[in-house]
């Protein structure tokens, strides 16, 4: 779906299409927005799961490695589970970064899965910092080494509050590749506006940073019309969301906090352009772990929690087409 008002453009980048056109490829092949965010707890991993890898719960800071191999085990059949209901994983750093150099290796095996399923992966790094340290994150989740995160990534979470010279490196990056950035806007936690709802000459911290992500995104659209900058914009906050919407008509929300952090499905509204189009909506732990308390295999409840997850996305989108 294209939305209204918005002027197509050649595709950029040498090697690779634009992401958001890559997106919405995906978004209309499985009639679906909805993201499965990797989020892996090692104690709350199936039982058979945690065996199989030799772990023991109780002692989790002396088994790295074998943490690692229960996350990849576990989350390889997430991957399976979800790939007929999903666009894309997004695999959150943290969670493998604690594990080392053995958690590394699983989220690039996991990524690879998710790649060989036919999923798009979003790498929830949430990096920013200075000029030359920004190059090297660009360079390490956007770039093409084969030693790097890049060739499995095909977008990446930045957070802008070091301001524009903290993320030329990603656009340029992204302009060589085509490769897709979503950018901290307002965010789904509790005390997101602390700050981001804070007064910055007349408008919120979070719109003012909206309409740098416009700026940012400018000559990096797609043939469908959208930016590959887009915005992370939470749904537990559905008023602020609609402002946002009004500045960026021309880019995609990456929208948390549908599902186990509260968000119902009518909150998520706002992030949708007329025609259903606009947004992909991450639900994790509801997903993830949709097997505790539950009979039969795992993967079965995991499965099941993506599909209701994605009708209920879907009767929003149609709720908003007209």
């Amino acid at each position: 779906m294209k939305p209204s008002g918005i002027q197509a453009q050649q595709p950029i980048g040498p090697d690779a299409p634009n992401f958001a056109d890559r997106l919405l490829e995906a978004i209309r092949r499985k009639s679906s927005v909805l993201v499965v965010g990797l989020d892996p707890v090692l104690e709350r991993l199936p039982q058979d799961v945690l065996q199989r890898a030799g772990v023991d719960p109780s002692m989790p800071d002396a088994v790295g490695a074998r943490a690692a191999e229960a996350f990849r085990l576990f989350l390889g059949g997430v991957i399976e589970a979800v790939a007929d209901a999903a666009v894309a994983v997004k695999p959150n750093l943290a969670f493998f970064e604690r594990w080392g150099a053995p958690g590394w290796e699983a989220f690039e095996g996991v990524s690879r899965k998710a790649k060989e399923m036919g999923l798009l992966v979003i790498a929830d790094a949430k990096r920013g910092d200075i000029g030359h340290t920004a190059e090297a994150y660009a360079s390490a989740f956007l770039g093409d080494s084969p030693a790097t995160p890049g060739p499995l990534v095909d977008a990446v979470t930045v957070n802008p509050y070091l301001g524009s010279d903290s993320m030329a490196p990603f656009l340029e990056r992204s302009r060589q590749t085509g490769k897709g950035l979503f950018v901290l806007v307002r965010t789904s936690n509790p005390s997101a506006g602390e700050i981001q709802d804070l007064d910055a000459g007349g408008i919120p911290v979070y719109l003012r940073v909206a309409r740098l992500v416009a700026r940012w995104g400018e000559g990096l659209r797609g043939t469908s019309g959208f930016s590959l900058v887009g915005a992370v914009v939470g749904a537990t906050a559905p008023e602020e969301a609609a402002r946002i919407r009004q500045a960026l008509p021309s880019v995609h929300f990456l929208v948390p906090g549908y599902g186990a952090q509260g968000a119902k499905a009518d909150q998520l509204r706002a992030a949708f352009l007329p025609g259903g189009a606009g947004a992909i909506v991450n639900a994790s732990r509801s997903v993830l772990f949709a097997h505790e308390g539950k009979a039969g295999f795992w993967g079965d409840a995991i499965r099941a929690a993506a599909f209701e997850a994605r009708a209920e996305i879907e009767k929003v989108r149609e709720s908003v087409s007209g």
